[in-house]
């Protein structure tokens, strides 16, 4: 029969244990950026894309749970742990090196938007002269984005404020220029209770970027695979297609 002091220390180890079956669930984060990911009334993390992540991640027969938080949160918990995954994150030059690119989820639509009364023409050349002024959130791609265009870094406002506070800038006249996808625009105004016509897209931002599921490279290699292999699997079955939310011709 065991003493009470020996319960006591078989009691402790085995709720040391028990966290450890919870140790392979990956951590998948993101934020909201509807239609790609957002939270329904019940509470899901829901989507265009967060559908494809589910699928890829079923498939790779992952324990998983899906986290919407704020975006520099997701960078960094995707950064820092090893049972990390993001999601609807941009493809950039300035990323390649952080993160190993698991699965594509969709082609970019990144505008350049303008107040709807905004009557000056929008051109590489109108940019370049210093014309116009544009807001981003700190942190957020937006910011990166608008330095590949040819607006001056001097004419970048950041902004520490988290959401859609660059949107709400430039229809308060305090900045010329947001950039937005185009259908997360249209899914933000609505969820916020703005009209679309406030503003108007002026100008498509080209280049090969696009929306992944990606891991840190301090996610083990096998987990990583796992994906990969998983992606290609249901590629050859014919059973995922790039979300596409480019608006349909009328």
């Amino acid at each position: 029969m065991l003493s009470k002091g020996c319960l006591s220390i078989f009691w402790m180890v085995a709720h040391l244990v028990v966290p450890s079956a919870h140790a392979d669930t990956m951590m998948v984060y993101t934020e909201n950026y509807p239609p790609y990911n957002y939270m329904n009334e019940n509470g899901e993390v829901v989507g265009l894309a967060t559908e494809n992540i589910r699928k890829v991640l079923d498939a790779a027969g992952l324990e998983y749970q899906i986290r919407l938080v704020p975006w520099t949160r997701a960078m960094y918990n995707a950064q820092t742990q090893k049972n990390a995954l993001i999601y609807t994150i941009t493809r950039t030059p300035k990323r390649e090196e952080m993160f190993d690119w698991l699965v594509p989820i969709a082609k970019s639509n990144f505008y350049l938007f303008v107040r709807a009364d905004e009557t000056r023409s929008v051109t590489p050349e109108t940019l370049r002269s210093g014309m116009f002024t544009a807001s981003c959130v700190t942190g957020d791609l937006a910011c990166d984005l608008l330095n590949w265009t040819d607006i001056g870094s001097n004419n970048i406002i950041p902004i520490s404020k988290e959401g859609t506070g660059d949107f709400r800038m430039v229809i308060a006249g305090r900045s010329d220029i947001y950039l937005s996808d185009l259908a997360v625009n249209a899914q933000l105004r609505k969820q916020e209770g703005y009209s679309l016509d406030l503003t108007k897209p002026v100008m498509r931002l080209n280049g090969k970027t696009g929306l992944f599921l990606a891991a840190g490279t301090q996610v083990p290699e096998n987990i990583r695979q796992n994906i990969k292999a998983a992606y290609q699997g249901l590629i050859a079955e014919g059973n995922y297609a790039l979300v596409d939310t480019t608006p349909a011709a009328e």
